[in-house]
């Protein structure tokens, strides 16, 4: 199961993120608007680094939640291999001891009944 907290962690963290990222190419804009004066090359880096930092942190999050849920199916998957028959009720007339194997005798006599082509 995801942790909730991880998850609000994680989404916070981003619009705190997207927050920061926005102010902060906001400051080069409006400088540059002061004095009529703004380099391209430089707001275009100063933009492209900004996007890469966002991309990187949103990332190692991902991985974060990501990893989580892989551990989750993990642990889960390794409980299903461990378990047995004997652990599940059922309401079935046949509770064989062990794993059965082949074709259900049942169902045969309901395929030998259907026309053969």
């Amino acid at each position: 199961m995801l942790d909730p907290k991880t998850l609000q962690s994680v989404m916070q963290s981003s619009s705190e993120m997207g927050k920061t990222s926005q102010s902060e190419l906001q400051q080069p804009f409006t400088e540059g608007m002061k004095n009529m004066e703004m380099s391209g090359s430089d707001a275009a880096r100063d933009i492209m680094k900004s996007v890469n930092q966002s991309c990187q942190q949103m990332m190692t999050d991902m991985n974060k939640v990501f990893s989580g849920l892989q551990d989750n199916v993990d642990a889960h998957q390794k409980m299903q291999q461990e378990e047995k028959p004997k652990d599940f009720e059922t309401a079935m007339s046949d509770l064989r001891l062990k794993l059965s194997t082949g074709f259900p005798e049942e169902m045969k006599s309901l395929f030998d009944k259907m026309p053969k082509m």
